[in-house]
């Protein structure tokens, strides 16, 4: 919007929020409910073969003169691309992070019934990626290792532009009141999703290793997810729940200032098919805060830590591994965040990677 496009965002209504809404020159359309919760979900879903999605596509397109239509993950891509047809328009897709291996992952992990067997197959997902891909008329990717899965699925390379969720760059570091009392502790934070395949627990598993050399260690956990019970219940059984915070979810305006309380960035994320094919924002956050970053070993991490020397990695799943690698940063912290710092102000941030995306969008 600041470059002087207009945008507006089609999406789903869970929360029976109203149907369109003007926010900070942002245009939200959502899409109309129905008063029984299981059919809101269903019939709203984002499948491409939905008649709700295409009348709620048409109508904005025509109703609004949509010159660039951008689909946001896998699900909407074949809709998105036949609305382009429908109506002239390119069409970007925006390829957050490996769809089909993360629904593999997510399969393997739940048992799915019903209306789920189909929307969450990831045989299905995969035909589905198979098909959009090369009709797309650009991609854009968050990570090299994400181009590479385009271009698998049939995108040409020439039209995959990388743009990374990188931070904006900022000045305001201040120290939250919550985690003040904290002070006096050796503070590492992970944030995100809180879910099994985080590798969570493998930090639990480390804490009394960790703990054995430096006493006042606390481990911080900010964001919210499904896993969130069963974690605490885990920390219980193993005895580390006091070295522990749950700060729960917080709006991102103020992430940065409890990022910026810590001492170390964790990142354990088990290393899968989707993850190791993406990569979390939070490595760049923490590398804006100039806190060291303890990764685990997933291509994507690996490489962007070692080659900007912003912390070191550990083998995933493996917690003595990590207590090594923390109580190795602990002693020897070097300049690990100063380094972090620097690749962010000079390659890993908002301002260089919104002019490629603003190169693609404005070459339609």
């Amino acid at each position: 919007m600041s470059a002087g496009h207009e945008v507006h965002v089609a999406s789903r209504n869970l929360q029976r929020n109203p149907t369109y809404e003007e926010d900070q020159g942002l245009h939200i359309h959502r899409i109309r409910t129905w008063k029984n919760d299981r059919l809101n979900y269903a019939f709203s879903f984002p499948a491409f073969f939905s008649p709700f999605w295409k009348r709620f596509f048409d109508s904005i397109i025509t109703g609004y003169h949509i010159d660039l239509i951008i689909v946001r993950d896998l699900p909407m891509a074949i809709a998105g691309i036949w609305s382009g047809r429908r109506h002239g328009c390119p069409v970007i897709f925006d390829m957050a992070e490996d769809y089909v291996a993360m629904v593999r992952d997510i399969w393997r992990a739940r048992k799915f019934q019903g209306f789920n067997l189909v929307v969450r197959n990831p045989y299905l997902a995969g035909m589905v990626e198979h098909y959009a891909l090369p009709r797309f008329d650009h991609v854009l990717v968050v990570i090299d290792e994400a181009k590479k899965v385009a271009m698998r699925a049939g995108a040409s390379s020439d039209k995959i532009t990388i743009v990374g969720n990188t931070p904006q760059l900022a000045d305001d570091k201040s120290v939250p009141e919550p985690l003040s009392q904290f002070q006096d502790h050796y503070l590492a934070v992970y944030t995100g999703g809180i879910q099994l395949g985080r590798g969570l627990q493998v930090v639990f598993e480390a804490i009394p290793l960790i703990v054995t050399k430096i006493p006042h260690f606390m481990f911080i956990i900010i964001g919210a997810g499904y896993a969130v019970e069963q974690l605490k219940q885990m920390a219980r059984e193993q005895a580390v729940d006091r070295f522990i915070c749950w700060v729960g979810w917080v709006n991102h305006e103020v992430l940065f200032q409890y990022i910026g309380t810590a001492d170390i960035g964790i990142i354990p994320h088990y290393r899968s098919a989707h993850v190791d094919t993406t990569i979390p924002n939070k490595i760049f956050d923490y590398m804006a805060c100039g806190l060291p970053v303890i990764a685990s070993d997933a291509p994507p991490l690996q490489r962007v830590v070692e080659e900007t020397g912003a912390g070191l990695v550990f083998k995933s799943g493996d917690s003595a591994d990590l207590a090594q690698v923390v109580m190795r940063v602990y002693s020897s912290p070097e300049n690990y965040g100063e380094k972090g710092g620097a690749a962010v102000r000079k390659k890993y941030n908002w301002s260089i990677d919104k002019k490629r995306l603003l190169d693609v969008v404005n070459g339609f």
